[in-house]
């Protein structure tokens, strides 16, 4: 369990998994003898936020909701924003890089090369959309719901939409995307001949492994904690209109 006097250089060389998840953050090493709490106000991050984050993101039983509900929606936003960057400008490419470099120095056939590289820029494909969505149409909504709430008297054209929309209606893509990176992963070990990098082979494997990790425990955020508060704030706006 971390806490917020531990020093922040201790928590991450006893649990290196976490080092996805300072981009996130924006923290980046060199943290001298600060403690967690000293290094995520000098950023101008949220210390119990970041806590929460870390110690769920460490313990595959741990089931956000009571933690994290106590902060804003903004916050959430903020950093499912910073986590889709995290997607976009170093998983996603580190996989591709390591995966081509792969194929490239391998004895495959030219049509096993091609299923391996049209498998993953389809998955790219549908995950750039997926975020896409949800950074052009979910997260301005869901902020938007969290200023409308604070008014003395919501917007009525934000009213009269909520009476034709709900949060639930926003299918999560998740599993769909976690089962493709599996299925690439098993297509690798499974059908496809030995390659004669193992090593790289291996990073290939333990890359894609982690970042479906990674998208189990954003999902769980998203679906656990996100959705059903936006759902429940919408539930209110909506009483109050019509009372």
């Amino acid at each position: 369990m971390i806490t917020r006097d531990l020093p922040m250089y201790a928590v991450v060389l006893e649990n290196l998994q976490l080092l996805p998840l300072l981009p996130r953050f924006n923290l980046k090493s060199g943290f001298g003898e600060l403690s967690v709490d000293e290094v995520c106000r000098a950023h101008g991050v949220n210390t119990d936020f970041f806590l929460e984050i870390a110690n769920a993101y460490l313990d595959e039983l741990y089931v956000p909701g009571e933690g994290l509900s106590l902060f804003s929606l903004g916050t959430m936003v903020k950093y499912i924003s910073s986590t889709h960057s995290y997607y976009k400008e170093i998983a996603l490419p580190s996989v591709e890089k390591k995966l081509r470099h792969l194929m490239e120095h391998s004895s495959l056939s030219e049509k096993e090369i091609n299923l391996v590289t049209n498998f993953f820029n389809d998955y790219k494909k549908d995950f750039m959309e997926h975020l896409s969505q949800e950074e052009e149409h979910i997260l301005p909504y869901v902020l938007e719901l969290e200023k409308q709430a604070t008014l003395e008297r919501p917007g009525y054209a934000f009213l009269e939409k909520l009476k034709n929309y709900s949060i639930r209606e926003f299918e999560q893509e998740h599993d769909r995307l976690e089962t493709s990176l599996k299925h690439l992963s098993e297509l690798i070990i499974k059908y496809l001949p030995p390659f004669d990098d193992l090593q790289l082979c291996h990073q290939v494997l333990n890359d894609l492994s982690l970042l479906m990790k990674d998208l189990v425990d954003h999902a769980d955020m998203e679906d656990k904690v996100l959705i059903p508060r936006v759902a429940e704030l919408e539930k209110v706006l909506l009483t109050r209109a019509q009372t």
